[in-house]
């Protein structure tokens, strides 16, 4: 059953709508404690304190996703399929355009950022993953905004917690019995990442 975002709302009929949404976003912040909790434990100091050092690069993609999400919603809500479409295309070429950029300009970027020669390897290993995976970053932030403005919160919210479980439990396959490190940790997220993203397609 969906309720319209239009409608007057009263306390209970917007709990439905801003309860999901908070739930999702908790869980969009779990991506990251996961990471850095089998990051420390199986991987190392060294590569957790990379990964903090190229986080602001992600925060940035996630700043463009909050940005179309937000502004899109409203947008979406007066005149549905046109700008919805429309959206999700400028969301994609923004993404692919931070993961070519993002991947071109890698090694003086993490420089920038502050990464020294003995977490460099680590640092270039996690943002490159996470870069390539920038879309799917953008279109989850989209598809969470979207799902409220259409009445339908309860399937963002389904959508995010699949996202967040299969990133727990990749993060410990990666890292654990694959070794694949920090980009394994990148990896795990971008495919929680994919989950909503392209169910949401």
């Amino acid at each position: 059953m969906s309720y319209s975002i239009a409608k007057d709302f009263r306390f209970f009929s917007l709990l439905r709508f801003a309860l999901p949404t908070m739930i999702m976003m908790v869980f969009m912040s779990l991506y990251t404690i996961v990471d850095g909790i089998f990051i420390s434990r199986l991987v190392g100091t060294d590569a957790l304190s990379a990964t903090n050092i190229v986080y602001p690069v992600l925060n940035l993609v996630i700043a463009i996703g909050v940005m179309l999400a937000t502004g899109g919603s409203a947008i979406i809500a007066k005149k549905m399929r046109e700008d919805f479409s429309f959206l999700i295309v400028i969301g994609i070429i923004l993404g692919f355009l931070v993961m070519f950029l993002g991947n071109v300009f890698i090694t003086p970027l993490v420089r920038l950022l502050g990464a020294t020669d003995l977490i460099l390897d680590h640092c270039i290993g996690y943002l490159s993953v996470s870069l390539f995976l920038a879309p799917a970053c953008i279109l989850q932030l989209l598809f969470q905004a979207f799902f409220v403005t259409a009445g339908k919160p309860t399937i963002g919210l389904i959508l995010t917690i699949s996202g967040g479980v299969a990133n727990m439990i990749l993060d410990y396959l990666f890292m654990g019995p694959l070794e694949m490190g920090v980009r394994g940790a990148a990896l795990a997220t971008g495919i929680g990442q994919l989950i909503p993203a392209v169910f949401g397609i």
